[in-house]
């Protein structure tokens, strides 16, 4: 890890697609690099680190050096922020991956610079290093990665030990867990991990997300099933929603 640089894959502004703050424009700072190969991922050339990332101010792409130390990076975020007529200190950062752990050593020095509140996205691995950047973060969306829907790197997955990272966090920090499903998703893996953060983190919130097709990715489950789901599971006592990415129904980025 480098603690004085960082690789992006990409800057932009949207409204929020998935989870607690879903519909809030948020700053989107996506790292490069991750170990997982989900198969529905979105953003496949975020899977590794690049000589260049990209901006979008609107509908204007350009591209910038990798990596960007920390004031590199302050300047490209305060431009967007400016470009939006958006107040950084009251914009929530949005570090999404790619996985943002895979840099932890740059976001702990650098994010105390943001003067919003920071989502950090991550999916499930590390969870030392998660521990670590929780001082700095208002909001985590942890993703639990069912071993169905990984390609590679389901060895790397500890959701269950991010959740007790949270769950037991002495600082006061918003979170919730994001499970993506589709067709092809088993019974019985879900019902695992819905025991297990229940168990882990009692009334804990979880969004079930329906896969969005995706190239060759999976299709999403029927309405039905995703109702006999939450139906089935609601004695756990999760507050357990079905919520599906909404920033392809809108055409946002």
């Amino acid at each position: 890890m480098h603690a004085d640089a960082v690789f992006l894959d990409e800057i932009f502004v949207s409204l929020q697609g998935e989870g607690g703050e879903i519909g809030r424009p948020h700053v989107f700072l996506r790292l490069a690099g991750c170990p997982l190969r989900c198969t529905y991922c979105d953003t496949p050339r975020s899977w590794v680190r690049r000589p260049s990332f990209e901006r979008h101010l609107g509908a204007a792409t350009t591209t910038g050096a990798n990596p960007l130390g920390a004031d590199a990076l302050q300047r490209e975020l305060e431009a967007l922020c400016v470009h939006h007529g958006l107040a950084p200190r009251r914009t929530v950062l949005a570090v999404t991956g790619g996985e943002p752990l895979e840099q932890a050593d740059f976001l702990a020095g650098w994010l105390p610079r943001w003067p919003g509140r920071v989502l950090l996205e991550t999916a499930g691995v590390m969870p030392e290093r998660l521990a670590r950047l929780l001082p700095e973060v208002e909001i985590v969306s942890l993703d639990w990665k069912l071993p169905s829907m990984l390609r590679a790197g389901a060895d790397l997955c500890d959701p269950l030990g991010c959740v007790q990272v949270v769950a037991g966090a002495a600082r006061a920090t918003e979170w919730w867990i994001k499970i993506v499903v589709a067709a092809t998703t088993p019974d019985a893996e879900l019902a695992h991990a819905l025991r297990a953060t229940a168990g882990a983190a009692p009334g804990a919130r979880v969004f079930l997300q329906p896969a969005t097709p995706f190239g060759a990715g999976p299709n999403p489950p029927s309405a039905e099933r995703l109702l006999a789901w939450v139906a089935e599971h609601e004695p756990l006592g999760l507050d357990l929603r079905v919520v599906p990415q909404m920033h392809p129904v809108l055409g946002a980025r």
